[in-house]
């Protein structure tokens, strides 16, 4: 959480190995999907949240079990929950990162955090806005007043830019002039 409110989601962008095993899935080269609708992940991901934390209270049942993480990660194949997961990831070839979109209880946590963070990938005075980076950005955070709260510093926005409008810079504290 700390990294995040200093860095952005770097950890999901960079560290996290199903973030990692998501991005290369979409790389395949396919007709992709995207959700029109930029509140629809983040509903859904707090609703799993709260699911989430009630059978972990209630029922002491950690749900990422039931999703197959550990299954997959260890190559546990006669695991039924190892095919869940392995559904989760084959929809990564269509729509991008429906793990960590979706259902991903660190993702709700870090998103928050991403709200707050120092650096971040934004616009800078080069802008015009031509909405290039907008279309490229897969999960809808490169606008102007986007939260960035589902931004993984992909780059994308700014690999595609022509004018060379977006770093990864701090905020800039507004200072009023007092004479």
């Amino acid at each position: 959480v700390a990294l995040t409110i200093l860095a952005g989601r770097v950890f999901c962008g960079y560290v996290c190995p199903i973030g990692t095993v998501q991005e290369l899935l979409h790389k395949i080269p396919t007709k992709k999907l995207k959700t029109r609708n930029k509140s629809l992940p983040v509903i859904f991901r707090y609703v799993f949240l709260a699911v989430f934390i009630v059978m972990a209270v209630t029922l002491s049942v950690g749900l990422l079990e039931y999703l197959g993480v550990k299954d997959f990660f260890y190559l546990n194949t006669s695991s039924a929950f190892f095919y869940v997961f392995l559904g989760l990831l084959v929809l990564s070839i269509f729509f991008y990162r429906p793990f960590c979109r979706f259902v991903c209880p660190y993702g709700v946590i870090l998103s928050l955090a991403a709200i707050k963070s120092r650096f971040r990938l934004r616009r800078n005075e080069n802008c015009t806005d031509c909405a290039i980076c907008d279309e490229e950005c897969p999960t809808s955070e490169a606008g102007r007043d986007d939260l960035k709260q589902e931004c993984y510093m992909c780059q994308r926005c700014g690999d595609t830019c022509p004018h060379d409008a977006i770093d990864y810079s701090a905020i800039i504290s507004q200072q009023t002039n007092k004479d």
